[in-house]
């Protein structure tokens, strides 16, 4: 019998053979590797992408470094479109073999297609060492150098590097990097004519690279060539066929030339009667209805819905739409209740709901619009039209919280909607964060594509941040895209003039008067006189407005200005001839018998003033600005009894008068009043639009006049939209609420600045003093209450603040 090994000879028998197993394998999988690589060229070979593709995925799972086949899939995903994706694998390539060229160079070229500058930088310096003489890489880096120099402004380097790129072009004219940057710099130099000679040449190489279309059509736009401009984007039109944007283009383009029959017949030609396809008909009824009249795009509709066009019941709810917006409320209200009056229950029948809403809505039926809005969300509650619209009420009433959740449950279905990011704002202005409030209005702008409406909200907002160089970045933006903006424009001169830079407000103010529209003129004009006025050019600025007056087109308006100007320069006489003078002509002019009353009032002729005051109420009872100035003359006349009588009548008159109820709620605390005072307030609020200086004094009353919780709660709401507020009353009022709150140190950051803007209110030093006794700054407590008992105004808190000081002095000295 023959012996069996020892143990030690089987273990490394054993082991000899795992590791023969284990080479075995690894052969095996490099073996299958290349088999799929092979298999997915010959798919190449025959067209089949798709299949290629997925033989490519399964040499990586077998062999991660395998290089053609991680070459092949980035190339055929770069061919593709797919840009990302080719990114990464080109990315994974070098990781593995950075010495290869093909995937330095490509990464340098998408990342240049894409803007991403450092991966420019980075692969564009490697590709450079492994092919020095490549002139591909060399026109990259050479643009990246293009780049770096016009951020720093080095105009010696730009001239250098596009120099370098027009000779790169000589040489090599296929060359479409050293292109863009000869085609970049003539648009920052405004240099039209070549911009278009150089397209030309790019396209020729190029002819579908969208890009370059875009730049010609806004060197067209410049030079003013519509035919030209009509002729590129039907070019445009046949080579991107599936790009609507094109066709848009070329409808408003021929809109602009008030080529109405031509826009009509492309958005007709969109149109296909048996088509499910919504978007064609809505463009066309749109443009009906803007162009043409309600009438005919109802017409339209009427048609349509005849020959059982596509989405019936969506179609009637436009259609009574149109009708409510153009004063048919009542009928457009009974055409939606028959239109879903037993209609099945689906997505459509969910939008009408909400549409019938937003007509409730307007006709004053909120308790019936709301619950159909709340009938929608219980069946749907992603349903973002009826979100938008509960939000609204929500941050009406205050519950900000709860519109918030709303409103981002709508925009994780729609992320790209402006109108869900200016209500965020909206949102978070009445809670007070005004940075948050600042970005949404900034994505809503973004997401419009600087739409006008949008830009509009936030080039305002960052004026009053008093950040004016970003909104003139934001207004610039948004022209480049639309130039002919007259509010645009118009704001973007007051930005100018906020700046004191002269030369571009009246570049500005001339290029508003150049779109010769008559709103255009009348805000050029405004500009013009705003602009004087701040150069403090008073002599130019009463000759304008003489010039204006004079002028058919703005007469009055004109003529009112001119007076107050005339009488803000000390010259009453001739200001009061011209009112006569006006007068005459028209005897019954309101404008006119107004200004001359606050004319009369402010050269000290009270009687004549409130005699022309009392005749202007007889003959128009509703004039508001007439009852608050007769209000304002007899107060200042020191006849508080018939004062307050006129603001009776006045009332009496018009009973939800935001500026009457105003004058009523001060009536109110000046005669101590204070409940009378915060129930107008509380009736007001809701009629001023939620107005932050009615906010700030409701809050205010109810903090410093009321102790209970239920008071103080409704405070609290008031004043979230005074968070973060540089106003020094709001500080006041924010800041003891605060106090009351507990929240001591934060009320003392809103408190010492208030107490140092206004310095001799002694109700602010009250509350600076009390907080400071709260954090334990006791000399300077007693320093505050000093200070505001040494103002030697009357108030109710005198008592308080004597025994504030008495308190401190009696814990300094316990042995007494």
């Amino acid at each position: 019998m023959t012996r069996t090994g020892s143990p030690i000879s089987k273990r490394l028998a054993v082991a000899f053979l795992a590791v023969t197993l284990l080479l075995s394998a690894c052969d095996s999988a490099e073996e299958r590797a290349e088999a799929h690589f092979q298999a997915g060229m010959a798919h190449l070979e025959e067209g089949d992408v798709e299949r290629a593709l997925i033989e490519f995925r399964n040499v990586f799972k077998l062999n991660g470094r395998h290089k053609e086949a991680r070459l092949t899939f980035a190339r055929l995903e770069r061919e593709r479109g797919n840009i990302p994706v080719a990114y990464s694998q080109y990315l994974r390539l070098v990781e593995q073999y950075p010495d290869n060229l093909e995937g330095q160079r490509s990464l340098a070229e998408l990342a240049l297609e894409t803007g991403n500058w450092e991966d420019v930088r980075r692969h564009g310096s490697v590709a450079a060492e492994l092919a020095p003489d490549d002139i591909g890489i060399a026109s990259i880096n050479n643009t990246l150098a293009y780049t770096d120099a016009v951020r720093i402004g080095d105009a010696a380097s730009v001239d250098f590097t596009v120099h370098t790129a027009r000779e790169m072009i000589k040489a090599h004219p296929e060359l479409m990097s050293a292109r863009q940057v000869v085609i970049d710099h003539l648009v920052r130099d405004e240099d039209w004519d070549s911009v278009l000679t150089e397209t030309a040449a790019a396209l020729a190489i190029a002819p579908k690279q969208e890009s370059l279309y875009g730049i010609r059509l806004r060197a067209l736009q410049e030079l003013n060539e519509p035919d030209e401009i009509e002729n590129l984007l039907r070019q445009m039109a046949q080579l991107f066929p599936d790009d609507e944007g094109v066709e848009q283009l070329l409808v408003q383009h021929y809109i602009d030339r008030d080529n109405l029959d031509a826009a009509e017949q492309m958005l007709r030609a969109e149109v296909d009667p048996q088509s499910e396809d919504y978007p064609p008909i809505q463009r066309l009824i749109a443009f009906l209805a803007k162009y043409r009249s309600t009438d005919a795009a109802i017409a339209e509709l009427d048609t349509i819905i005849a020959r059982n066009g596509a989405d019936i019941p969506k179609l009637k709810t436009v259609r009574a739409t149109l009708k409510f917006n153009a004063g048919g409320t009542q009928a457009a209200i009974a055409e939606m209740r028959d239109l879903l009056e037993d209609s099945e229950r689906n997505i459509q029948t969910r939008e009408s709901e909400v549409e019938l809403a937003r007509m409730l809505f307007q006709v004053g039926a909120t308790d019936e619009a709301k619950a159909l809005i709340n009938k929608v969300l219980a069946e749907d509650p992603t349903q973002v039209e009826a979100l938008k619209l509960k939000a609204s009420w929500l941050i009406d009433k205050g519950a900000t919280g709860d519109a918030i959740v709303l409103l981002r449950e709508a925009l994780g279905q729609t992320p790209r909607d402006p109108q869900l990011m200016t209500l965020m704002a909206h949102a978070h202005e009445q809670n007070g964060d005004r940075e948050l409030m600042g970005e949404m209005l900034a994505l809503a702008t973004e997401m419009s594509r600087n739409a006008p409406a949008e830009t509009l909200r936030y080039a305002r907002f960052l004026i009053a941040a008093d950040d004016p160089e970003i909104a003139e970045r934001v207004l610039i933006d948004a022209l480049r895209q639309d130039p002919e903006q007259p509010e645009l424009l118009f704001l973007l001169g007051e930005v100018y003039l906020r700046l004191q830079d002269w030369d571009r407000a009246q570049t500005v103010q001339q290029s508003i008067s150049d779109l010769d529209t008559p709103e255009a003129r009348r805000l050029a004009n405004e500009l013009k006189a705003h602009m004087l006025a701040a150069q403090e050019r008073t002599s130019d600025l009463t000759t304008f407005l003489d010039k204006l007056a004079n002028d058919p087109e703005f007469g009055l308006p004109a003529d009112i200005a001119l007076i107050r100007t005339l009488l803000a320069q000390g010259e009453p006489e001739a200001a009061f001839a011209r009112l006569d003078q006006l007068l005459e002509g028209d005897p019954d002019s309101l404008p006119v018998r107004m200004v001359k009353a606050r004319a009369l009032a402010g050269e000290g002729n009270g009687t004549e003033a409130e005699q022309l005051y009392r005749a202007i109420l007889k003959d128009h009872p509703d004039t508001t600005q007439a009852w608050v100035l007769l209000h304002a003359l007899l107060s200042e006349q020191n006849r508080p009894d018939q004062a307050r009588k006129a603001l009776s009548d006045a009332l009496a008159a018009l009973p939800d008068n935001p500026d009457l109820l105003m004058l009523q709620a001060a009536e109110h605390e000046r005669a101590g009043d204070m409940d009378q005072a915060i129930a107008v307030y509380e009736k007001l609020y809701p009629l001023s639009n939620r107005s932050l200086v009615v906010a700030n004094n409701l809050a205010s009353l109810l903090t410093t006049h009321r102790t209970d919780d239920k008071s103080l709660q409704r405070a609290q709401v008031l004043a979230r939209r005074l968070r973060g507020t540089r106003i020094p009353v709001f500080q006041d009022t924010y800041g003891w609420i605060a106090y009351r709150l507990g929240n001591y140190e934060e009320a003392v950051g809103y408190l010492e600045p208030a107490a140092q803007a206004i310095p001799d209110h002694p109700l602010v030093l009250y509350h600076l003093g009390k907080v400071y006794a709260a954090v334990g700054r006791t000399e300077e407590a007693r320093r505050a209450y000093q200070a505001a008992l040494a103002t030697d105004i009357p108030l109710s808190i005198t008592p308080s603040l004597e025994t504030e000081i008495e308190r401190i002095n009696a814990a300094e000295t316990p042995g007494q």
